[in-house]
């Protein structure tokens, strides 16, 4: 494997949506200049519904964010609505040829994947990639058409072993870089609260605190995870920055 820079790890303080979409933004702008990159773990405050950069903020239930306090912000990650509040996210900036976590889409996302399911095994909590379906493309089209990112899971996205999703995903490339999100439930999603086009039927899906019947903060999901993502780059380097 080549050598390359250490990764730096930070585990932020809660921000609001617009201040930690600017910071992804500038970390990704950042590795596309030739930085090294980051593995940024943080909260939201107060609660936000991020949406994709390029869904139809349409699908927004304006006056039931405004009713309950929740932000609204659009991601440079692709991917559909995801409510930031009793969750941890994580921002992965590298190289899109990362030795590590980079590859084409599918690779570098199962890599950064693979940090995730060690962090939550810290927990107890195993999970599983969702399988590719035999029709990409009409899968694609069917998480298409609703506006909540945790309704359906796409390939290699992370789920309970009985199938609900618990880590919703979107990635974006910017030049020789990736950024990565990731948002990580610690309950069941409600995002379709605050959405015009909600997910038809029941298809919940599944949040740490549930899976593991007992109560576990925002701090303990953030360091377990910090724990996953040092594990599997302890071959290239990681700088641990708290914020």
């Amino acid at each position: 494997m080549r050598e390359v820079p250490p990764l730096t790890l930070v585990v932020d303080v809660p921000r609001p949506g617009a201040e930690n979409m600017r910071l992804d933004a500038g970390l990704l702008a950042a590795a596309a200049a030739g930085a090294p990159g980051s593995v940024r773990l943080y909260g939201f405050s107060p609660p936000c519904l991020s949406i994709g950069r390029l869904q139809d903020a349409a699908d927004v239930d304006d006056g039931a964010c405004a009713r309950d306090g929740v932000d609204v912000v659009r991601r440079p990650t692709g991917g559909v609505a995801v409510l930031h509040d009793e969750e941890v996210t994580y921002a992965v900036v590298c190289a899109a040829d990362h030795p590590l976590l980079g590859g084409d889409v599918l690779t570098s996302c199962a890599r950064i994947h693979e940090a995730v399911i060690r962090g939550l095994a810290t927990l107890g909590i195993a999970v599983r990639a969702h399988a590719a379906a035999a029709d990409e493309r009409a899968a694609a089209r069917e998480r298409a058409a609703v506006a909540d990112c945790f309704a359906r899971p796409a390939s290699h996205e992370l789920v309970s072993l009985d199938g609900r999703k618990l880590v919703g995903s979107a990635q974006a490339r910017r030049g020789r870089a990736l950024l990565q999100h990731g948002s990580v439930l610690l309950e069941p999603p409600r995002a379709a609260a605050y959405l015009r086009r909600p997910p038809p039927g029941e298809r919940r899906g599944a949040g740490v605190r549930e899976l593991l019947g007992r109560p576990v903060t925002r701090e303990e999901l953030a360091a377990a995870l910090a724990a996953g993502f040092r594990e599997v780059l302890a071959p290239a380097g990681l700088d641990g920055v708290t914020a």
